[in-house]
């Protein structure tokens, strides 16, 4: 008797079990994709709909993609999704930004004319947003959107590095994309270490002695608004002198950068190639960018709400159109960060720098002081020179959501073009259980369900 009751038992568990597979395990047998140049991806092929026809990209910079949540979710849900990894991922000092292009084309390529599908979706999440604008707005506008005498870096229209002849995608969507990773090196920056001190003694016999910050620029002082134990108030005044000297320190590396590599060119420096860049308290080298000096990660009343009325849409699955304010907590251990090696320094190459690390501008948080197009690392330039449809997503406890508003409203040459917020939504899609006005449990579902929904309106599955 306990033998069949145990039996029983085991049938029920294993009903239970097969009920839940749809959901948790719609994607029974993802496939690794052998790609060439170091290119690595995924493919994760829909049990639910093996006549799929919409294929989405899901890729970074840097970061490893291969298993994003996108990956399943979208999967299970009845679309083909292509999760990639670029030939840099994992280390930031390989970058050399123009060559990434390449590795998307690889997945379009792939989803396009080997798996023949319809349509092609890109999705770019955090850094995937500069990363997939960047590839739309090549294909789309050619080599000429990537060279210029005004770019820090160039793309290559001959030879093997030539981004000639890409395929475009069909539509994007970008979830809590950035501006660039140039831009957030940008804000990250610490402006108040002095200019002698930016000068690194490397070799042997090599001495280095500890930085000085520069106390009227310090972020981390009290006198100047931080606040260790709580949200940080910096005054309008600080702010403005703070953003307008983290500029001025970019600029300054960037004419470094630019010296050594014309020196390099020429035959005139230690290496005829390249050399390393190393910022002091400039934000960590890593996807994420490590512990940088951004004044709104401590003091959330900056970057604090969009500008006009948008669509935010609650746990309930509703959405209603007011102005978005976030509800991120404040973070001011990244003081102790941004001062070590580790977290809190930019340790690049000059072609990585250049490349995707850094922009011209004249005060970092104005849009309107940012030489967008100085730089091929950077969204707002390649919006204005994309035509397909546009899906502009955003985490309501995070700040990117102004960058979002951004975005939509001044910048995205696409006429299909959505832009919604999803409340309570940490950057890395997964709700915050400790920000005000939760909970947040249904928002991971909601925000797939209306992602995948954009796509299907428009594209089918």
């Amino acid at each position: 008797m306990k033998i069949k009751t145990l039996l029983l038992m085991g049938l029920i568990v294993g009903a239970i079990f097969a009920l839940a597979v749809p959901q948790s395990f719609a994607q029974s047998n993802p496939l690794y994709v052998p790609l060439s140049g170091g290119v690595k991806a995924v493919l994760y092929k829909p049990d639910s709909n093996p006549s799929s026809q919409v294929g989405v990209i899901i890729i970074h910079r840097t970061a490893d993609f291969l298993n994003h949540a996108g990956c399943t979710q979208l999967s299970q849900r009845g679309l083909t999704v292509l999760c990639m990894n670029s030939r840099f991922d994992n280390n930031e000092a390989l970058v050399n930004w123009e060559l990434i292009a390449l590795d998307v084309k690889q997945g379009v390529n792939y989803l396009k004319n080997t798996l023949h599908l319809s349509k092609v979706i890109l999705f770019g999440h955090s850094g995937g947003g500069p990363t997939t604008t960047y590839y739309q707005a090549v294909a789309e506008k050619g080599p000429s959107y990537c060279q210029g005498e005004g770019k820090l870096s160039q793309c290559a229209s001959s030879g093997a590095n030539s981004v000639a002849g890409l395929t475009p995608a069909d539509g994007i969507v970008l979830a809590d994309a950035h501006p660039g990773n140039t831009v957030n090196a940008l804000r990250a920056i610490n402006p108040s270490v002095r200019q002698r001190q930016d000068k690194e003694v490397v070799g042997v016999d090599a001495e280095n002695d500890p930085i000085n910050s520069l106390k009227k620029l310090d972020p981390f002082d009290p006198n100047n608004g931080y606040n260790p134990n709580g949200n940080s108030n910096y005054s309008k005044q600080f702010q403005t002198a703070y953003t307008r000297a983290q500029s001025d320190r970019m600029n300054d590396w960037i004419e470094q950068a630019l010296h050594i590599r014309a020196q390099a060119a020429a035959g005139n420096w230690r290496f005829p190639d390249d050399d390393s860049i190393i910022v002091a308290r400039g934000g960590g080298s890593q996807a994420g960018g490590g512990s940088g000096a951004n004044l709104f990660v401590p003091d959330v009343d900056i970057l604090c709400c969009t500008v006009k009325p948008q669509k935010l849409l609650l746990n309930d699955g509703s959405i209603v159109t007011q102005i978005i304010h976030s509800v991120r907590l404040p973070d001011p251990t990244i003081a102790t960060g941004n001062q070590t090696f580790d977290q809190g320094t930019k340790n690049l190459t000059v072609t990585s720098y250049l490349s995707a690390g850094a922009i011209r501008s004249t005060d970092s948080l104005d849009y309107k002081q940012i030489d967008w197009c100085s730089s091929n690392n950077s969204t707002p330039c390649a919006l204005q020179n994309i035509s397909v449809p546009l899906l502009i997503t955003n985490m309501g406890a995070h700040y990117f959501f102004t960058d979002g508003e951004q975005f939509y409203e001044n910048y995205a040459a696409s006429k299909d073009k959505d832009f919604v917020t999803f409340a309570g939504l940490l950057h890395p899609i997964t709700p915050c259980t400790n920000c005000p006005g939760g909970p947040y449990d249904n928002q991971v579902k909601n925000y797939w369900d209306y992602v995948f929904n954009w796509i299907k309106t428009r594209f089918g599955t």
